[in-house]
């Protein structure tokens, strides 16, 4: 394939370019030309009088500042002889075909392309989106085009973005850099009542999600990319691999490397790397053990999509003085749902182990734990009230000075870094998780 404007495409380009896949995401490092090669593939199309595409980033002030999207499409699409829209930025070609540009932030803010039918949905910099809004605009690739409908999702690596996730399998396990021969394979993907579930194969498919319909499986592909893979990039700006070469480690490894497990090291109250990791649960010489919980009763809607969690930890001491992080459950239900959690981890956890059941302030706080408390006592389980009388920083500092001291140990087990990960990320503020 040939680039009709900047010349000839890389092998990374080409991958991208000539996918069939449903559903692609392409990046992994700057200046790889990721978006110019997504407005690339959708000028292929401009002949085709149904074809639909829209381009979204985060805020209108991204497309159309200089060098944005929208700038770099007119740019790129007037040899076509388009007419740009500057108010609905919009490029309608000759044959019909249109190609628009859209802000989307807010997970709210999804509705705005409600009634919208589009070949081509392109989030540019997806890493910074939301989940609910991506699985929400898949709802909108619905149109009479020649080509079949696709997603595409440019981005770079970032931890912390649910692309991550996505593209796991592609990535090396010790580095979180791409593996090479993973580039463009396709797997699988199903959307099952909003959860996004992958497999290598539609037998894996059929095994995770046996309701599944085979019409509703759709296929998936990552194709990592470079500044390496963009040699024409690199020869019209030579100074930007320089610029890379500059950056801090971590975000050298993002930009430059690929990796998307490279973060910024903790700027919190607490380090991942204070906990030892140790096999198996403590048996011995262990004086007591308390499982805390934090609740909540919502669950994951239209209106609010990111709840909080209802996260129990269960932690234990010995008569050495030193703590164990045994293991933590963490979900989402409504008030019901989180009462049989609760009695069900206790009756695993056994009635020697102490529970913390939490009191929100006010009259229907109090007796909503105490009607908790209630519940375990006639089965059993010993279970007090604690109604916080400090902020969660004030009660978080002496765990993490213990932990700092290195008198903590974790149970290796599979819901570590989700723990870890919230623990570094608390900083007292209302930005980020506290569960």
């Amino acid at each position: 394939m040939t680039n009709q404007v900047y010349g000839p495409a890389s092998d990374k380009q080409r991958m991208f370019l000539e996918s069939k896949a449903d559903i692609i995401v392409y990046g992994g490092g700057a200046g790889c030309g990721k978006s110019h090669c997504a407005l690339l593939k959708a000028l292929g199309q401009i002949n085709d009088p149904n074809f639909r595409a829209v381009f979204i980033r985060q805020t209108r002030t991204q497309l159309t500042q200089s060098g944005g999207l929208f700038d770099e499409a007119k740019q790129m699409y007037k040899p076509f002889k388009p007419k740009f829209h500057e108010q609905k930025l919009s490029a309608t070609f000759p044959s019909g075909s249109v190609i628009g540009f859209a802000g989307l932030d807010r997970p709210e803010d999804r509705y705005n392309f409600d009634g919208g039918q589009y070949s081509l949905v392109v989030f540019d910099e997806a890493q910074h989106q939301q989940e609910v809004s991506v699985l929400y605009l898949m709802s909108r690739l619905r149109s009479k085009a020649q080509m079949s409908s696709q997603l595409v999702m440019t981005c770079n690596p970032l931890y912390n973005s649910f692309l991550r996730n996505w593209v796991e399998w592609h990535l090396d396990p010790e580095t979180g850099i791409p593996i090479p021969e993973r580039d463009g394979v396709i797997r699988f993907f199903t959307n099952d009542g909003g959860k996004p579930i992958f497999a290598v194969t539609k037998e894996e498919m059929f095994k995770k999600v046996p309701h599944i319909k085979e019409e509703h499986i759709l296929t998936f592909t990552f194709v990592s990319a470079n500044i390496f893979d963009n040699p024409i990039g690199m020869q019209k700006n030579p100074k930007y691999l320089a610029f890379l070469l500059g950056l801090k480690r971590i975000e050298k490894m993002r930009l430059l490397e690929g990796s998307w497990y490279a973060k910024e090291e903790a700027a919190g109250y607490f380090k991942g790397d204070w906990l030892e990791i140790v096999p198996t649960r403590p048996t011995d010489h262990i004086m007591k053990r308390v499982r805390a919980w934090d609740i909540s009763g919502s669950i994951p809607s239209e209106s609010n999509p990111n709840p909080d969690w209802t996260a129990g930890v269960l932690m234990s001491r010995d008569k050495y003085g030193r703590y164990y992080i045994e293991d933590l459950e963490r979900f989402r239900d409504r008030a019901h749902g989180v009462l049989e959690k609760i009695i069900q981890t206790a009756i695993h956890d056994g009635p020697t182990t102490d529970i913390v059941i939490p009191a929100d302030p006010g009259a229907a706080g109090k007796a909503y734990a105490q009607s908790i408390v209630k519940e375990l006592a006639e089965r059993g389980f010993y279970a007090r009230i604690y109604q916080a009388s400090q902020s969660k920083v004030l009660r978080f500092q002496p765990f993490a000075a213990v932990a700092e001291a290195k008198h903590v140990s974790m149970v290796r087990g599979p819901w570590n870094d989700e723990l870890v990960d919230e623990l570094e990320a608390f900083d007292g503020s209302r930005k980020v998780k506290d569960d």
